[in-house]
């Protein structure tokens, strides 16, 4: 028997061969996706790590002195994570010149110091009593490598002693350190935001009498999450040895660990159900050969039957021929599959991770195989099952309908059902079991349609035939009855539809990721600075610009509402900002207009002494009067200057302005100070301010005619009272309670404009509850720059004079153009700016492009496009299974004289016909999947939504499906010559 399995296997080697390819190829496909998955959430890892901010890639614990009294640090050890430990002093270093080129320094130590210092001159600290400066500090205290330099900890306390100097030489210099370095752990300390730094041995350090923060660090690595649970229990237990030794322990690295575990999970529930279609194809393309071997062995399982062979024998025969070469073609093709995706992982996964073997890959490429036995199977079910006369006939008998065409009519339209349902039912950007819908959809309505397209195809051939057009009445007919051909329609009509969604899903996902990076990031570039105030930001920026074409001040506004409010300068903002497509059809520059109506008139005075009127009308006996003004330089700088007793009557008071002797400042703030045991009773009027020439630097009419914005009263806290009066700005209060006597000078326009996307209330709480500020809409946006359709903007000039007060702008930052000169950062710098970190839009997109969405996307497309080729070879096959067919195909028709040129066109026009049917089909079930299973699509790694993605494709899409249409159109060439080879031989 063994030896007859093998001479059935020869004498049909070529479908054997054939049944070992396509199996293999679905072996490969099935092993693929757990081993890409595998290796892109290696990719991912790395890409989350570096995008990571430093305080979610570092746990970092420090105590002031070591409990346990030894000398050497706890070191706790993580497995992927990096553990670095040190010791710094606050000191105080003294020059070569004494007390008088003293400066606040810290002295400190980490491991592996050296490694991570620019020196620019000189060398590190090694041996003991030496010592490594900034070259700032060097500059500031004038000295050169091998000079000694005093180090000394400051007293704690007025009772502790001064303690004696330290004396340690200077043998180098080096660069201010990278603030996104995660080396230096967010540590102010060590990246001398405040004070700079000096690094030295830690004997040096210990040398340093005083008291000392130790401080150990713990970096991850992307290799720290690889086994997400023992990396929660290596933590724990870390956090507990550390507590354990009276360490304080903060990090934020918990935020990245559920990214990972997101971004995993998404992997996870898309990449293995993209392999599907891909063994499901190989799966039909198998089934289409194993059939029409069977068709060209007919008349031998009919003879076999005639001569009595039992059907138990028959049947094992059948399925071991096709068994073999199935079995065969495991292990090549678990190793194409690894090998095809080492190949892919190393071109286009970020960071070419390596690919390693695993598990869920063998287990996937069983199924995958026992999937090719069953549909061997399948392929030989009829012709074993049909009557011995019917397996004799030299020509097919065609059924119409019958049970077969029922169930697989049935099936096709429960797969469409299913589809539908399973679209439906998946969560926005879930993707999972939702991405198998294009797959449900594809399949039902190939089936469908390819039980209904041979009716019209054989009418139209008829009708042809009957007008005399031989080519095309032949190839409508050969297309209406072919043997196997509405298997290839369903074929194409799931790999266009697979092609066309994926294509689709890539396209919207990249428009996405293109507008959210532009949007979320803002401008080209994005610096962020040192916290300082808003005014002081905006002179900076527009000192450094004074163009206005390149940078931009911007900061967010804290306002008590789920509205998400930026304040940008808007006299900048068309000329930096970037304005996709995605904003709408306003315009950026008339979106400044909106923001800003009218310019605003600040009170302002020049003078480096001034003489202020004031007129105490009425006070409760026994209280105290004074007077504080509030003043804003024009670099931002702020000063408070005070009468600190006013009489009654008219009196002029002097005070010192040396904020305002230079350039003019804004008087942002008038507050009578009252002191009283009992009622809270004063009226005073302030006059003019003069310098002391006399001149009026601010009259008290303008006092008087400016818009003063009053503290929110309510029952336990009044107000003052305001108006203009004959000498100036008359100022009252007559009440029990203590009343809020702050009157902030606000130019700005009540209500204030905003431009905005999303809902808005009426008005918005600033300055932490206190300032309630009424706000009118006077522009509507689809997104805004950086919080997308749930945010607003407003004029940051505005904003700052509304609820800025006496605090720093939150989260400052400056927007660069992409055409900024490439000194414009030194000259933020030389105007008092300290940046802290940049950003920007490429970078993002880069980002988006890297993460588990992207990485998901690109082997849905790289399966599709595969599948492209799948259904080229499922051509060929048939083409090759014609050579061998009994009734003698299309050839009989030359001795009936119609010509060889005739009968090779309609073999052509059928095999085009048959391709441009399924690529119709297969685009119209890819457009029915994206209307309904569009919403599964997993677009970005964090589940964002405010900038939603686009809904359709754009037009660059029809470009690699028009590709595709090509490589099968010159198939159908080459299979049209394959296929008529033989039957020119015939004739």
């Amino acid at each position: 028997m063994t030896a007859l399995l093998w001479a059935m296997v020869r004498a049909r080697r070529g479908l054997a061969v054939i049944t070992l390819l396509l199996t293999a190829l679905a072996a490969a496909a099935a092993a693929a996706g757990p081993l890409y998955q595998d290796a892109a959430a290696e990719s991912l890892r790395g890409v989350e790590v570096a995008a990571a901010g430093v305080d979610e890639r570092v746990v970092t614990a420090q105590t002031s002195d070591d409990p346990r009294g030894g000398d050497q640090p706890l070191r706790p050890y993580v497995p992927g994570m990096i553990t670095l430990s040190g010791t710094s002093a606050q000191v105080v270093v003294t020059g070569e010149q004494g007390e008088e080129n003293e400066r606040g320094m810290f002295l400190a130590t980490r491991t592996g110091i050296c490694e991570h210092l620019v020196i620019v001159r000189g060398r590190c600290a090694t041996g003991e009593r030496e010592v490594v400066l900034r070259e700032d500090a060097g500059r500031d205290l004038a000295v050169l490598p091998g000079q000694d330099l005093a180090f000394r900890v400051p007293p704690a306390g007025s009772r502790e002693l001064e303690r004696p100097p330290v004396r340690l030489t200077v043998v180098g210099f080096y660069q201010p350190v990278r603030l996104d370095d995660p080396y230096w752990g967010d540590r102010e300390i060590l990246t001398g935001l405040d004070q700079p730094a000096a690094f030295a041995t830690e004997r040096t350090v210990a040398a340093v009498e005083g008291s000392r923060m130790r401080m150990v660090d713990l970096l991850v690595t992307p290799a720290a999450f690889d086994d997400m649970d023992r990396l929660r229990d290596d933590l724990g237990d870390a956090e507990s040895e550390l507590d354990a030794g009276g360490f304080g322990v903060d990090s934020e690295l918990s935020k990245l660990i559920a990214r990972i575990k997101d971004g995993e999970s998404q992997l996870a529930s898309s990449l293995l159900l993209a392999a599907v279609p891909l063994v499901m194809l190989c799966w039909l393309v198998l089934f289409i050969a194993v059939a029409g071997g069977v068709e060209q062995r007919r008349g031998e399982l009919g003879l076999t039957a005639l001569r009595g062979v039992p059907a138990r024998t028959r049947w094992w025969l059948a399925t071991a021929e096709t068994s073999v070469p199935v079995l065969l073609a495991v292990i090549p093709g678990y190793l194409l599959g690894y090998a095809a995706t080492a190949l892919l992982a190393t071109v286009a996964l970020p960071g070419s991770p390596p690919v390693y073997l695993n598990p869920a890959s063998a287990l996937y490429t069983a199924v995958a195989v026992l999937g090719a036995l069953l549909a061997g199977l399948l392929a030989q079910v009829r012709a074993l099952t049909t009557p011995v006369l019917g397996l004799l006939r030299r020509a097919r008998v065609r059924r119409r309908g019958g049970l077969v065409g029922g169930v697989e009519a049935m099936v096709g339209a429960l797969a469409l059902v299913a589809g539908y349902q399973v679209a439906a039912g998946g969560d926005t950007g879930s993707g999972g079991i939702g991405l198998l819908a294009p797959l449900c959809i594809a399949l039902g309505l190939g089936l469908v349609a390819a039980r209904a397209i041979g009716v019209p195809a054989e009418r139209l051939g008829k009708r042809a035939l009957r007008r005399g057009r031989l080519r095309t009445g032949l190839a409508a007919l050969t297309l209406a009855r072919g043997g196997g051909t509405h298997w290839v329609v369903v074929l194409l009509t799931v790999v266009f539809g697979l092609l066309g969604f994926a294509l689709s899903a890539r396209d919207v996902a990249a428009q996405a990721w293109h507008e959210r990076a532009e949007v979320q990031v803002g401008a080209a570039r994005v610096l962020q600075v040192e916290t300082l105030p808003a005014a002081s930001l905006l002179h900076a920026v527009r000192a450094a610009d004074p163009s206005g074409r390149y940078a931009m001040a911007a900061m967010r506004v804290n306002v008590n509402s789920e509205t998400k409010l930026l304040a940008v300068d808007s006299s900048r903002f068309a000329a930096v900002a970037l304005w996709p497509d995605a904003y709408g059809a306003t315009p950026a520059a008339e979106v400044a207009r909106q923001l800003r109506p009218t310019e605003v008139t600040p009170l302002s005075l020049t003078a480096a002494e001034v003489e202020i009127t004031v007129t105490l009308d009425r006070l409760e006996p026994g209280a105290k009067a004074g007077l504080t003004l509030r003043l804003v330089g024009t670099g931002g700088a702020q000063s408070t200057v005070r009468v600190d007793k006013l009489l009654p009557g008219t009196h002029a008071y002097r005070i010192a302005t040396p904020t305002c002797a230079a350039d003019p400042c804004q008087v942002r703030q008038l507050m009578v100070d009252l002191f009283t045991p009992k009622r809270y009773l004063v009226d005073l009027t302030v006059g003019d301010l003069r310098d002391l020439t006399g001149k009026t630097v601010l009259a008290g009419a303008e006092l008087a005619g400016h818009h003063w914005r009053l503290p929110q009263t309510s029952a336990a806290r009044p107000v003052p009272e305001m108006a203009p009066a004959a000498g100036g700005l008359r100022v009252w209060v007559d009440s029990v309670l203590t009343p809020d006597m702050r009157a902030a000078a606000d130019p700005a326009p009540d209500p204030l404009p905003l431009v905005a996307a999303g809902e808005l209330p009426p008005e918005l709480l600033g300055a932490g509850g206190t300032v309630r500020v009424p706000i009118v809409r006077a522009g509507t946006l689809p997104l805004v720059p950086r919080n997308g359709s749930h945010g607003a903007l407003v004029d940051l000039q505005y904003a700052d004079l509304r609820v800025g007060g006496e605090s720093d702008a939150q989260e400052p930052e400056v927007w660069l153009s992409a055409d900024a000169p490439a000194d414009l950062v030194k000259r933020l710098e030389a105007n008092g700016l300290k940046v802290l970190g940049e950003r920007d839009a490429a970078g993002q997109l880069h980002l988006y492009e890297e993460q588990a969405p992207a990485l998901a996307m690109l082997f849905l497309a790289a399966a599709a496009l595969v599948g492209v080729l799948f259904a080229a070879g499922g051509l060929l096959v048939t083409a090759v299974l014609e050579r061998g067919r009994t009734d003698g195909g299309l050839a009989t028709l030359r001795a009936q004289g119609v010509s060889e040129r005739v009968l090779r066109s309609a073999d052509l026009g059928g095999r085009f016909a048959l391709v441009f049917a399924g690529t119709v089909i297969g685009l119209l079930a890819a457009v029915l999947s994206w209307a309904l299973a569009r919403g599964v699509l997993p677009v970005f790694g964090d589940g964002g939504t405010a900038v939603p993605p686009p809904d359709l494709p754009g037009p660059l899409v029809a470009a690699p499906i028009a590709a595709a249409l090509l490589v099968l159109l010159t198939t159908c060439l080459l299979a049209t010559r394959v296929a008529r080879g033989s039957e020119g031989a015939t004739s």
